[in-house]
């Protein structure tokens, strides 16, 4: 963990980054039929797929949502989206493809919690909803077994079409989860 992490969500069910990467492989495998190598179709998953699950999008003004780009629901399923996040994701727009993504992480992960941008604090990074979330659309977006191959963000971010910041931040924790050379020479001895 992080020495500087803070929860940004609220408390909920401990997931590892390996149980939350297989969900995010089997939504985008099996349930959106998206290959690895490919760019997910984030707004045919969105409207087509999760709708006849039963997800229900509701698209609210900037005025009925302020600062907040979207939100899950993963009791009702439903899915508010502001109008100009909603525009975005129809042009592609990196920034979009992950918000969306990273709500349908809640969507998936976290049933039963009033999930709110509040945190109730003193919970550690693999109980954090946000950073649950986050972790979620990373893995959905970007997979692991592409992205350990790429050492380019420009690379990732064009063949995804996410942001350069998501991009970037993917392929950061990415190195960090490399074993370190000393560990690697283990086995060999």
């Amino acid at each position: 963990m992080h020495p500087d992490f803070k929860p940004h969500g609220v408390k909920v069910k401990p997931r590892s980054v390996n149980n939350i990467r297989g969900l995010a492989l089997m939504y985008r495998r099996l349930l959106f039929k998206c290959e690895d190598n490919k760019s997910l179709n984030v707004v045919k998953s969105l409207e087509i797929i999760l709708g006849k699950l039963g997800v229900v999008l509701i698209i609210k003004t900037m005025e009925e949502m302020g600062n907040c780009e979207a939100a899950a629901s993963p009791d009702t399923l439903e899915l508010l989206i502001r109008e100009d996040v909603y525009d975005a994701l129809h042009n592609n727009d990196g920034r979009a493809r992950f918000t969306i993504c990273h709500e349908i992480g809640h969507l998936t992960l976290h049933e039963n919690i009033a999930l709110a941008r509040a945190n109730n604090g003193g919970h550690k990074i693999f109980e954090d909803s946000e950073w649950q979330a986050n972790t979620f659309a990373s893995e959905l977006l970007m997979p692991f077994n592409i992205c350990k191959t790429i050492n380019s963000a420009i690379q990732v971010q064009i063949m995804y079409q996410t942001s350069y910041e998501a991009s970037a931040y993917r392929l950061m924790k990415l190195e960090s989860e490399k074993p370190t050379k000393a560990l690697a020479n283990v086995g060999s001895i």
